[in-house]
């Protein structure tokens, strides 16, 4: 009840603003939006601004594979919708726009009985210093730590990453600093997850970044300590990550990443070097990587693309990627190839075939997923797609439709 009153109440602030407008329509009704500069789906008042975006999706699986019995369409076929609604409020300050922001979202809803979450609900104000409050993401920089090539190999999530010693908690309940020192340098300071206090897990997380995006390139170095605020917990586990791109000229980027955590118990490290090389119709990307942690791993990748036409582009790439477990090596070759092209002004096809070989104490197994999918994106926000996927051992085979139309 009390989301179905939230969007009739913004639905009748929207009739009673469009029935002054066309009653007046040099009114106050678009003043505060354009005095504050937004734009797109936006009420006003004579002294905040209400703008609304969003987006609604649907996917729609139907599984062609088979297994030993036969065919087993009824194990991961799946119909699913999902959606998500910002509501924005922004006035004028002396210290700058205060903001206050509110998301509900519903991803993966099986029925229209699922739960509706409130993924967002914070206030902010300021302008070249801005003070967040409430419950929204982190502001942990997390960027500059993928290849450039096909498979965009990178570094797990800082909040979800692939480590041992359990997930860093970031975002959340936060009070958040943020402040443009200018020239397109910021620094920021946070406490985030702060809702451990409510729960008894881990409390207060402080994360600092300084970042830059300037001409030559952009970069950032980013810290979190865990569990700061919570007394007699012992060590709390604390991780860098940090990584910079390089414009070197207009034909070549070059990156570089590096992570360390340190959990208490245990050091882990990884590091990422990456380059791209742009010619008139043909780029080149290469790029390799190591970590330590509860494996040592290293890989690299080496990648091209090329524009064959104006509107048809292919791509080939091969990865090789070593993992020692201290149980058993695993050595994995990736070979990729994949074509793309412009039926139309809005529809592209693109066509992918992708063979692994897998080799575990030397004992080696291969196997070719390939790939069709037809995107139309008519404009307005809308996008749908049909694609096909299968493999050579007919266990993962499927259709898939997804539609979804943006708002804002």
């Amino acid at each position: 009840m009390k989301i179905k009153s939230l969007f009739l109440g913004s639905a009748a602030a929207v009739a009673l603003s469009s029935g002054a407008m066309a009653a007046d329509p040099i009114g106050v009704a678009l003043d505060t939006c354009s005095l504050l500069g937004i734009t797109g789906l936006t009420v006003s008042s004579d002294s905040n601004c209400l703008k609304f975006s969003g987006e609604v999706s649907y996917e729609f699986v139907y599984d062609l594979s088979y297994d030993a019995a036969g065919p087993d369409d009824d194990d991961d076929s799946s119909s699913e919708f999902g959606w998500e609604f910002t509501m924005e409020a922004t006035a004028d300050s002396d210290f700058g726009p205060a903001k206050a922001v509110v998301t509900l979202e519903q991803e993966d809803g099986l029925t229209t009985s699922d739960d509706v979450r409130i993924t967002e609900a914070f206030v902010s104000i300021g302008d070249q210093t801005v003070i967040t409050a409430g419950n929204t993401g982190s502001i942990a920089n997390e960027d500059d730590d993928e290849s450039f090539g096909y498979f965009e190999v990178g570094f797990a999530d800082i909040d979800g990453r692939t480590f041992p010693g359990g997930e860093y908690n970031i975002g959340g309940h936060v009070i958040q600093v943020s402040h443009d020192v200018g020239n397109g340098v910021s620094v920021s300071v946070g406490l985030e997850h702060l809702e451990g206090a409510n729960s008894g897990g881990n409390f207060g997380s402080l994360v600092g970044v300084v970042a830059a995006d300037q001409d030559w390139g952009t970069a950032h170095f980013t810290v979190v300590a865990d569990d700061v605020l919570r007394d007699g917990d012992g060590v709390s586990p604390w991780i860098v990550h940090t990584g910079a791109t390089f414009n070197a000229t207009d034909e070549l980027k070059l990156r570089a990443a590096a992570w360390f955590e340190d959990n208490g118990t245990t050091n882990m490290w990884a590091v990422l070097g990456a380059s791209e090389y742009t010619f008139d119709m043909f780029t080149l990307a290469v790029a390799a990587g190591a970590e330590s942690a509860a494996t040592e791993r290293w890989w690299a990748e080496l990648s091209g693309s090329a524009d064959v036409t104006d509107g048809v582009s292919l791509t080939a790439a091969y990865m090789y990627d070593s993992v020692d477990n201290s149980v058993s090596d695993t050595y994995t070759q990736s070979f990729a190839a994949e074509m793309s092209a412009d039926v139309s002004d809005n529809l592209t096809a693109t066509f992918g075939v992708e063979h692994v070989i897998t080799t575990v104490t030397g004992t080696s197994t291969d196997d070719t997923d390939i790939s069709a999918e037809l995107a139309w994106a008519p404009g307005g926000g809308y996008d749908a797609s049909i694609g096909l996927t299968a493999d050579t051992d007919g266990d993962d085979t499927r259709v898939t439709a997804e539609f979804s139309k943006a708002f804002e």
